[in-house]
C-alpha cells in the first residue's frame, strides 16, 4: 500500500534563527537570543551612527562606514560556525551552516552539522524545524512582545530605541587580525542580570560583521564566526519558506520562552 502524501505546510517569513533541539529549555532560549542578536547586528549600523557623533573620532568613522555598508546591503549571505561554551557540558558545542538576510528583515539560519535544523524569525513569528525529530515550533512573537528580552534585541525597535539598552565603545582604535572590536554593554539592570557583555567584530575592509560573541552572567558564551560573505546576492523568495512533511508535529508554543524558563 502506498504511503499517504506528505502534508505541506509553507511558512513565508518576512524576517530569521539554538543549540541542539534536544537541549534544555534554556538552551533553546539561548539560540533565540543568538538569532535575534544577529538581527540587531544588522540594524546596529544606523543606531551606532547616531550615537557615534558624541564618540571618539575612530569610533565615529568606523560606525559611519558600517552604517553606509548596511544601507547599501539589500541582501547578505554567509557561512557561519557557532561555538557554545556551556557550564553544564565538558566540551564546547560546535555547529556550522549558512545564514541568509534580505531587507526589510528576512533572516534564515540553515544548520547543517552536526544536526540539520532550520530557524526563521520575523517581526511577528518564530519558526524552528528539527527534521530528524519530526518536530517544529511555529510561534507568534506577539505572545512575548512585552518581554524586555525581545525589546532589547531589536524586535520592532527603531535604531534610536536600541541606544536605550546598550553603550557602544571601541577599546582599541586599531584593528587586530583584520577586524575592529566593538563592545556593547547593557544599560538596564534587567538585561545585565542575564547578559554581561557583547563583543562585536567588524571587518576592516568590508565593514561587515565578522564575529559576534555574547557572554551571559552565568559564564556561558556563544561565538558566531562568519565567512564567505556575499553582499547583495539574489536570494529567492523560496529560500524563506519551509515545507513541513505531514508527519511533523507542529507546536504553537516555544520551549524556553515561557514564563518558567525565562526565570530559569
Amino acid at each position: 500500500m502506498k504511503s499517504p502524501p506528505d502534508r505541506v505546510a509553507s511558512f513565508h517569513c518576512p524576517a530569521a534563527g539554538d543549540a541542539f533541539a534536544g537541549f534544555t529549555m534554556s538552551g533553546r532560549r539561548r539560540f533565540v537570543r543568538t538569532a535575534l542578536f544577529v538581527f540587531l547586528a544588522f540594524s546596529i549600523g544606523s543606531a551606532a551612527e547616531v550615537r557615534s557623533k558624541a564618540g571618539t573620532t575612530p569610533l565615529r568613522e568606523l560606525l559611519e562606514r558600517f552604517s553606509r555598508t548596511q544601507r547599501d546591503a539589500r541582501s547578505l549571505s554567509a557561512h557561519f560556525a557557532e561555538r557554545k561554551n556551556l557550564n553544564l557540558l565538558a566540551k564546547p558545542v560546535v555547529s556550522t551552516g549558512e545564514f541568509f538576510y534580505r531587507k526589510p528583515g528576512r533572516i534564515k539560519w540553515e544548520y547543517a552539522e552536526p544536526e540539520r535544523r532550520i530557524f526563521l524569525i520575523t517581526e511577528d513569528r518564530y519558526l524552528a524545524y528539527y527534521p530528524e525529530q519530526k518536530r517544529a515550533e511555529n510561534v507568534p512573537l506577539s505572545k512575548f512582545s512585552s518581554r524586555p528580552f525581545f525589546k532589547f534585541l531589536g524586535i520592532g525597535q527603531t535604531a534610536e530605541e536600541l541606544q536605550k539598552f546598550f553603550d557602544i565603545s571601541m577599546p582599541d582604535p586599531h584593528p587586530e587580525d583584520g577586524a575592529y572590536l566593538l563592545l556593547l554593554t547593557p544599560k538596564w539592570q534587567r538585561i545585565r542580570d542575564r547578559l554581561a557583555v557583547v563583543r562585536f567584530w567588524v571587518d576592516e575592509k568590508t565593514c561587515l560583521p565578522s564575529k559576534l560573541e555574547y557572554v551571559e552572567t552565568d559564564g556561558d558564551s556563544t561565538t558566531l564566526t562568519f565567512s564567505h560573505f556575499q553582499v547583495n546576492p539574489d536570494i529567492a523568495e523560496a529560500r524563506f519558506s519551509v515545507e513541513l512533511p505531514r508527519d511533523v508535529q507542529v507546536s504553537n508554543s516555544l520551549s524556553g520562552l515561557n514564563g518558567s524558563s525565562m526565570s530559569h
